[in-house]
């Protein structure tokens, strides 16, 4: 007698994770919202919608790569206010994105 195993479909996204999403696009919305309006600020909502998203969140991650190679750009351009401003952008954007994933 054999028995047989259960066939789920690991590509299905459970309620729970689509909810998470869902709350995690509406704080990035709030997040460029605050970005543009002077009476809320954005920040803490980049950084709810982050840790929502998880460190393990495909979108987060390819985001967080393309922070860090245009700021590979900026420090390698010819202009030098463009290079300053991206020499003194990186530190925060590391502090940012450990802030944003969980990182110690």
């Amino acid at each position: 007698m054999k028995l047989r195993r259960k066939q789920t479909n690991t590509h299905r996204p459970t309620r729970a994770r689509t909810a998470r999403r869902s709350l995690a696009l509406l704080c990035v919305l709030l997040g460029v919202t605050g970005c543009i309006l002077p009476i809320m600020p954005g920040l803490p909502f980049f950084v709810v919608a982050a840790r929502l998203l998880g460190p393990r969140d495909r979108q987060l991650r390819r985001a967080i790569v393309a922070g860090r190679q245009m700021l590979r750009r900026l420090r390698a351009a010819r202009q030098p206010l463009l290079r300053r401003a991206g020499h003194q952008l990186t530190p925060h954007w590391r502090s940012f994105t450990r802030l944003m994933l969980g990182a110690s």
